[in-house]
Formats: structure tokens, sequence, C-alpha cells
């Protein structure tokens, strides 16, 4: 079997560049509720794709990027409404700043967002307070401490990497062994520091499927689009492995 790993971004009021509207988000998720599907937490997925467990036939991910605000007041609510849960992979840097410099939540889009990074990290990005309060859903992994950006510093990968993983277990107390690769863009060297760093599963944001084969250095993801219609047919496709392996290579993106 395959599991898919859907990859969201922003969760706002309106649709925009990599954000999907609070009513489509919620329509997603009643949606995977009435059909049964179970949201796998990272541990567990990671157990699969060591061949360590087998999971219900209907499971997928769901994973989130960079730790913004919004995943706080809109996605996170409606994840306990239906009793899903995801994956919240955070930007330690950004996460440190947003701590630092508390401020009225601000919903931007992705654009604003970056823009407002540098002068209110606390109106767009969740502090680690606002972390805490959601790990009944989220578990919390790393999207690297800089994002590979100059906002706050720049850090060779070595360094990077290591401080994400031990601001995550320090501020909250939790194991944090699996990241998320910002844009999807690594070499040898980088993958070489992450798993000097601890590192156990690393997640790409190239298309196809996950099987129970061992190899958790490349974990594919499905960008999500706005409609539960996609939702449908894209886990139908990428939960059967001959289906997904030649829609991946007829269509990588």
């Amino acid at each position: 079997m395959s599991v898919s790993v859907l990859m969201y971004h922003h969760v706002l009021p309106g649709e925009g560049f990599l954000a999907i509207s609070e009513r489509q988000f919620r329509a997603q998720m009643a949606w995977l509720a009435e059909k049964g599907y179970r949201t796998l937490t990272a541990a567990q997925f990671l157990a699969f794709k060591r061949g360590e467990w087998r999971p219900p036939r209907r499971s997928v991910v769901l994973t989130f990027d960079d730790g913004w605000r919004d995943n706080h007041v809109f996605a996170a609510p409606i994840l306990r409404e239906y009793g899903l849960r995801a994956v919240l992979f955070v930007v330690t840097g950004w996460t440190e700043a947003a701590s630092a410099a508390p401020a009225a939540f601000e919903p931007l889009d992705h654009r604003g967002c970056k823009s407002r990074l540098a002068e209110a990290p606390g109106a767009v990005v969740c502090s680690w307070d606002e972390l805490a309060e959601m790990r009944d859903v989220f578990d919390i992994h790393s999207h690297t401490h800089t994002h590979r950006e100059h906002h706050f510093g720049a850090l060779s990968w070595e360094e990077d990497l290591a401080r994400s993983r031990a601001l995550i277990e320090q501020r909250l107390g939790e194991t944090a062994p699996q990241l998320c690769w910002p844009r999807g863009r690594y070499d040898e060297r980088s993958k070489a520091a992450a798993l000097a760093a601890g590192y156990r599963a690393l997640y790409t944001t190239r298309r196809g499927i996950n099987r129970p084969d061992g190899d958790t250095a490349e974990i594919r993801r499905l960008a999500v689009k706005h409609s539960t219609h996609w939702l449908a047919k894209s886990l139908f496709l990428f939960s059967n492995d001959p289906l997904g392996r030649l829609y991946a290579r007829l269509k990588p993106e």
C-alpha cells in the first residue's frame, strides 16, 4: 500500500498563493472524516515507512510548512472539530523571533507574511506558546532554523539543522527527528548534515507515492489544491501503487 502526504501552508479567510480558504479546508477535513480516513501522526508514518506497522487502508498524512500563525487561528480548530491530526514543520528562527515580539494577528497572504517577517514576526508566525497549545492536533517538527534566508542571520547547514532540532526539544520538551526541506531544496551535503543532527525522516516537495520500503530520506508529498474533488481524486490515485507511480511520472508537478 501507499500513504499519501498532503502539503499545506496557509489556511485563511480567502484562497491565494500557497493558501487554502477556511471554507475549503473545512470541506476537505469534513470529507476525510466522512470517508473514514485516519490522519497519521509523524511517528506512525515513520513506522509505516520503515515497515514496522501497517496502518488502515484509508490513511493519510497532513503536513503544514513554516509555522504561520493562521495555522493556529484557522486550521487547528477545524482539525479539532473533526478529530484529525497533522504535522507542522516550523522555522525555529522565525518562531523564536515571534515569541520575542508579540503582536496582533494579521491574516495576510504568503507574500504579505514574508514581507512582515523582519518587522513584525509575531503578527504572522506562531509563538512557542501557540505551538504548545496546538500539540493536541499538531506534531511539531523542523523546517530548519532559518529557512535558508537571512531575516535573522545566516548559518551553515550543520548549525542550522542542529539548532532547529535542539530548540524544538528545549521549548516543547519533545524529540523532533523529522525535517522538511525549505522549498524542497537539498543536496548530499545537507542530507549528510541532517542525518548527523539526528533527523530520521526527510520530507521533500516531490510528488509521488510513499511505500513501506525503509526509504525515509525522500518522502514525497502532494501540494494541495482547493477542491474536495481534487482531494478525492488524488487520494484514489496515490494510494494505488501502480497508478500513483505512473501519474507522478506523467505529471511530476
